[in-house]
């Protein structure tokens, strides 16, 4: 894993890939998701509890925000859904769903409205 730091957003910002937060308490699961996010392209910050990931998007500003299922029913959860477009990844949820899924939707309508992900 690597530090990203406060500038990612700005990093990246001419890409056409937005920038991901992935919330994982699961480090196998959450670093084969990082692994395939990266490879597709995207810029990707991990956490893998909910208070690391509220301290990391005080720090930088993040697109989408994937949210694991082992996460969704803490209040944390809700507080970041409340602040930021996010994904719920349901169990069982592959890399390859995830990243159809974030391929299929343009970046615009991603940002338009929350999406559960089943």
């Amino acid at each position: 894993m690597q530090w990203l730091g406060p500038n990612i957003a700005a990093t990246y910002e001419p890409s056409r890939w937005p920038v991901l937060l992935s919330i994982c308490p699961n480090l196998d699961r959450m670093q084969s998701r990082e692994h395939a996010l990266l490879a597709a392209g995207y810029a990707v910050a991990s956490a893998s509890t909910l208070t690391a990931a509220k301290e990391m998007s005080q720090l930088c500003k993040f697109d989408i925000v994937l949210l694991d299922h082992e996460c969704a029913s803490d209040d944390g959860a809700k507080s970041i859904q409340q602040h930021h477009v996010s994904v719920l990844l349901e169990s069982g949820t592959t890399e390859r769903q995830l990243l159809s899924h974030l391929n299929t939707r343009q970046a615009s309508k991603i940002r338009a409205h929350r999406c559960l992900f089943t």
